[in-house]
């Protein structure tokens, strides 16, 4: 459980107050009692100056929540537009849901996508192609947001969506890679079963290391209902 800092300073405040009067209580003359006040005093106040911005830090820490459930309005089906606005396709369109479960706001929130890997006879190997990235937050598509206390904000994964006469998971990542060695695209996922890990941290979040099991085959529908049902994306425990 954390600990606020007004309860720290409550408790400081409280343990002098009762040196006080314990030296109060001591046989000895009163200007005597006075000197030692002053230096306790004097030592509790070093003390407070010394760790200070340690205490700041140590209690300044937001603990945040990431969740990706399949349902609307986290992941449901919108219309892609190409930049000038014309109809491309539909697609499902995953999103991530961060929300802050402490008193204090989380400041320049982020996730990476760090690591993936494709399963196949349960079996896990490396997707050598995959480069780590930051994703991009929900409509006004920063990589770093605030996050108020006890609100939560939605980070893009992607659209999952019909190309040719496949099905691709685009990662919503912070800039359009380049094509790598195979002319792949790093943050273009194909058909199959996949292990996706996601680093969330920020300037006085805890950093969260999760990692999701995500599926998909290549077989398209219009209906919103069908697709989110064909995809699945489970937490790996």
């Amino acid at each position: 459980m954390k600990v606020k800092p007004f309860y720290i300073f409550t408790f400081l405040a409280s343990l002098l107050l009762l040196i006080i009067v314990y030296i109060m209580t001591l046989p000895i003359p009163l200007s005597d009692k006075i000197q030692i006040m002053m230096v306790v005093s004097t030592f509790l106040a070093v003390l407070v100056a010394l760790f200070q911005e340690n205490l700041k830090r140590h209690f300044d820490r937001v603990k945040l929540k990431l969740e990706i459930n399949l349902s609307p309005p986290d992941c449901h089906q919108i219309d892609l537009t190409d930049p000038m606005g014309n109809f491309m396709c539909k697609c499902i369109y995953l999103r991530v849901r961060v929300s802050n479960l402490c008193d204090i706001t989380a400041r320049n929130a982020e996730i990476i996508v760090s690591n993936l890997w494709r399963v196949e006879n349960n079996e896990k190997s490396i997707v050598k192609t995959f480069l780590p990235m930051n994703l991009r937050w929900s409509h006004t598509h920063p990589t770093k947001v605030t996050i108020p206390p006890k609100s939560f904000r939605f980070c893009d994964l992607g659209p999952v969506r019909p190309l040719e006469n496949s099905i691709i998971l685009k990662l919503e990542t912070e800039t359009q890679p380049n094509p790598v060695s195979g002319n792949v695209y790093p943050n273009i996922i194909n058909p199959g079963e996949y292990i996706l890990e996601l680093l969330l941290s920020g300037d006085n979040v805890i950093p969260k290391l999760t990692k999701w099991n995500i599926s998909f085959e290549n077989n398209w529908s219009n209906d919103e209902k069908t697709m989110l049902e064909r995809i699945k994306i489970s937490q790996v425990k």
